[in-house]
């Protein structure tokens, strides 16, 4: 088989094991398992950040005051250690909680209900428990995208993978196609505009759903 025609083909393997993404994504061109395992990492992070949010009220609600109820659930502390030690020193909580939640929304929706309650004097503890409601709510509908985006990844897939069972049926049937595409110049030119168009179809796959996996 030519040189072009291996390097064609090898690209076209890496194009379907190696999703496409855009930014710093693209730049760094990390794998599958990569990007599943900074999903992963977020979700737990969001988890966790929902658990500290019910312990915080909960703590709000059982008469304690805010830096007291923070410190009181410090067993979180991987959401917030800047927040947890400006509440055990007396810092100002609401901007450590900006810090340590700079990616988050939840967390910075978290320091304008700590900013406001101090400021004004309102309920911290209901405002938490509404923001936990609310971010609950969004796992879900995160949980359903992530469940559709599965689908449209799965068709691309076995897109990719039917010039390949076209073939083995040919050969099945006595057309002997991997011959003629290897053996044959015009067959080679086939070959070759095939991998070409497969690699492009996998590669703009790819960059679709994993830019709605971006949006989740």
């Amino acid at each position: 088989m030519s040189p072009w025609v291996i390097g064609v083909a090898a690209a076209m393997v890496v194009l379907l094991l190696r999703p496409i993404g855009t930014g710093a994504r693209a730049r760094s061109l990390p794998g599958l398992p990569q990007v599943r395992g900074a999903r992963r990492a977020a979700a737990e992070r969001r988890r966790a950040e929902v658990e500290w949010l019910d312990a915080l009220a909960a703590e709000l609600g059982a008469g304690r005051d805010p830096a007291a109820s923070l410190v009181a659930v410090g067993g979180s502390a991987s959401v917030c250690p800047g927040a947890l030690a400006a509440a055990r020193t007396g810092g100002d909580v609401a901007r450590a909680l900006l810090a340590d939640g700079e990616r988050s929304p939840t967390m910075r929706a978290t320091a304008a209900c700590w900013q406001v309650a101090a400021g004004s004097g309102a309920g911290l503890a209901a405002s938490l428990a509404v923001l936990a409601d609310s971010a609950r709510e969004d796992e879900r509908v995160r949980a359903e995208l992530e469940a559709g985006v599965a689908e449209p990844r799965a068709t691309a897939l076995v897109l990719a993978c039917l010039p390949a069972v076209g073939m083995a049926l040919g050969a099945g049937l006595g057309a002997q196609p991997l011959a003629w595409l290897l053996g044959a110049p015009l067959g080679r030119a086939v070959l070759a505009a095939g991998l070409l168009l497969e690699a492009a179809g996998a590669a703009w796959a790819w960059r679709i759903t994993t830019s709605l996996e971006e949006g989740l």
